[in-house]
């Protein structure tokens, strides 16, 4: 195996194991598939999509979901 194929899978790796937890938290939380997909396609920083996730898991409304995401995305 090249070591380009070798490194590409890695990563790879590290990213599905990423997307799989951000899907299990997201459903624990209670979002739908289309949420997940939308927040996914929009939101470019993992860290943002977690906040936001952990604010809608603990009762906390789409606007301050939001407004964290966007907080913690302007660092």
């Amino acid at each position: 195996m090249s070591t380009h194929r070798r490194e590409g899978f890695v990563l790879a790796t590290a990213v599905g194991i990423v997307g799989v937890t951000f899907g299990v938290l997201a459903d624990a939380a209670g979002l739908s598939l289309t949420q997940v997909v939308v927040m996914s396609a929009l939101v470019f920083t993992g860290a943002s999509q977690f906040a936001a996730v952990s604010v809608v898991d603990t009762g906390g409304s789409g606007i301050a979901a939001v407004g964290s995401a966007l907080l913690l995305a302007a660092r």
